[in-house]
C-alpha cells in the first residue's frame, strides 16, 4: 500500500476520534465569537438569532503541485477573513488567518481524496486575546459524465477548534458535508477562459451542535444547514495578482436551525 493511503487512513481515524468528543465548556466568557467556524464559512451576510454577521473571506490558495488522474497534487491554503459581528451589545470587528495545506490523491480516474490541515489565529479589535484556530479533515470528489453535462458528488468531514491564548473557551465542532453539483458548458468567456455553469446543493450535519457565537443568553445551537449555490467556473484557475488561484465565482444561500445567510462563493466546495 502506498504511503499516502496510510496518511488518508490516519486522518479519517483522527477525525472520527475528535467527532465523538464533545466541545468542552471551561470558564466561558459572556460572549465569545466562534472564530473556528467563521474561518470555514464563505463571504456574505448571515443572520443567527438576534445576531448579524458580515464576513469578507479571501479563499486564496497557491498550487504547489498540479494533480491529475495519475499523480498526486498539493495546494497551499491561505484563507483570510474580516468579520463584522453586530448584536444588541454592540459591534465586534474580527480578523482571521488560517493557512494550511491540502493534498489531492487520485483513487480512480474520476475520484480523488483531499486530506487537509490548517492552523492560524483569530483576533477581534475589542481587546480580547488572540484565539488559536486549527482544523483537519478530508474531502472526496467524484465526477460523472452525462450526455450534456457533468455531475459532481462531494463529501467531506471537518473537525476544527479554537483556544483563547488568555484561557478562554474553545468552540470545537465536527461537521459532515454531502453535496451534488451539476456542471453545464456555456459560451461565456471570463478572462479568456471558457466557463461552466454550476448549480449545486450541500447538506451539512454537525456531529455536535455548533454555537456560532457562544453567549450565555439566547444561545443558538446549529445542527444542520442547507446550501444552494450558482457559480461560473473554469477548468483553468483564475490567477489573482499572479500569486493566488481562484476556481470561479457566484452566489449561494444557506439556511437551517435559526440560521440564514447569503453570500459570495467560489463554487462547489469540494
Amino acid at each position: 500500500m502506498k504511503a499516502y493511503k496510510y496518511l488518508i487512513i490516519a486522518l479519517i481515524l483522527a477525525g472520527c476520534c475528535c467527532a465523538v468528543s464533545p466541545a468542552r465548556a471551561v470558564d466561558e466568557p459572556a460572549d465569545v465569537i466562534n472564530y473556528a467556524y467563521s474561518s470555514w464559512i464563505g463571504s456574505g451576510f448571515y443572520k443567527i438569532g438576534d445576531r448579524t454577521v458580515y464576513l469578507l473571506r479571501g479563499p486564496f490558495s497557491y498550487t504547489l503541485r498540479e494533480a491529475d488522474s495519475e499523480k498526486w497534487g498539493a495546494q497551499l491554503l491561505l484563507p483570510a477573513t474580516i468579520g463584522f459581528h453586530d448584536n444588541e451589545d454592540g459591534n465586534d470587528t474580527t480578523l482571521t488567518f488560517v493557512p494550511g495545506i491540502q493534498f489531492t490523491f487520485p483513487i480512480l480516474d474520476n475520484w480523488s481524496l483531499k486530506p487537509f490541515g490548517q492552523f492560524g489565529f483569530g483576533k477581534d479589535f475589542s481587546g480580547s486575546d488572540i484565539a488559536w484556530i486549527y482544523g483537519v479533515g478530508i474531502k472526496s470528489l467524484a465526477t460523472f459524465d452525462l450526455k450534456t453535462s457533468e455531475l459532481d458528488f462531494g463529501t467531506a468531514f471537518t473537525w476544527a477548534d479554537q483556544n483563547q491564548s488568555g484561557g478562554g473557551s474553545d468552540s470545537g465542532f465536527s461537521m459532515i458535508d454531502v453535496g451534488l453539483n451539476s456542471r453545464w458548458p456555456t459560451s461565456i468567456t471570463l478572462l479568456d477562459r471558457k466557463s461552466d455553469l454550476n448549480l449545486y446543493f450541500v447538506y451539512t450535519q454537525f456531529v455536535n451542535d455548533l454555537n456560532f457565537e457562544r453567549a450565555q443568553k439566547d444561545n443558538k445551537n446549529i445542527q444542520r444547514l442547507y446550501k444552494f449555490g450558482i457559480a461560473l467556473s473554469s477548468e483553468e484557475k483564475y490567477p489573482v495578482l499572479g500569486l493566488f488561484d481562484l476556481r470561479g465565482g457566484g452566489l449561494d444561500v444557506t439556511f437551517g436551525d435559526g440560521y440564514f445567510g447569503m453570500g459570495l462563493t467560489t463554487g462547489f466546495p469540494f
